[in-house]
């Protein structure tokens, strides 16, 4: 038994991701509940992963709704498969569909593959959290930043962090403080 670290990137945007550590014996099913916490997803979203080559053409199906293996079935129970019996290369991809309206698809990557650390976890573990996720567009607006608020606050433009407001004002003093330089000056 080995530990599993997959990095597991929404399709849209490879900038949101989460990186998962799960152990080689664990189920799908556990990936896949992982998953769904990681990212916020509903909790009842039925999903499929699906088996990948390097350029993320689907192959053999594991299903969330499956619940036995049977030879020549079309899919594969996430409950009754072990991640081990499916990691086939060091950089094994699988392909994680959505089953809900909106129809989200990540990407699961196999980044590392190494022995079981001497600390024990409660595995699977979501290790890493780039990103917003998915489920979370246009359900709620986000929290302004403080900066943003400042701007507004302030009516400052962002370019410079400086509003022109008054700036007429102070050119206008600033030549007339020079007209006076002149003057003190010429008395000189």
């Amino acid at each position: 038994m080995s530990l599993l670290k997959f990095k597991v990137c929404w399709e849209e945007d490879d900038a949101t991701y989460r990186s998962i550590e799960i152990l080689s014996a664990q189920t799908f099913m556990e990936l896949h509940t992982c998953i769904k916490i990681a990212f916020q997803l509903p909790a009842d979203m039925e999903a499929s992963i699906f088996v990948s080559n390097d350029r993320w053409t689907k192959e053999k199906e594991i299903s969330s709704v499956v619940e036995k293996n049977l030879r020549d079935a079309p899919a594969l129970s996430m409950k009754k498969t072990p991640i081990a019996a499916l990691i086939n290369d060091p950089h094994q991809k699988f392909v994680y569909e959505c089953v809900h309206p909106k129809a989200w698809v990540f990407l699961i990557d196999l980044t590392t593959l190494s022995p079981i650390p001497t600390l024990q976890k409660d595995y699977p573990i979501c290790v890493i959290s780039e990103g917003i996720s998915p489920s979370q567009f246009g359900s709620a607006k986000p929290e302004k930043d403080a900066v943003v608020d400042i701007l507004e606050l302030y009516d400052l433009d962002d370019k410079d962090g400086f509003g022109d407001e008054g700036e007429d004002e102070i050119s206008n003093d600033a030549e007339e403080d020079t007209s006076h330089d002149d003057n003190f000056t010429d008395d000189l």
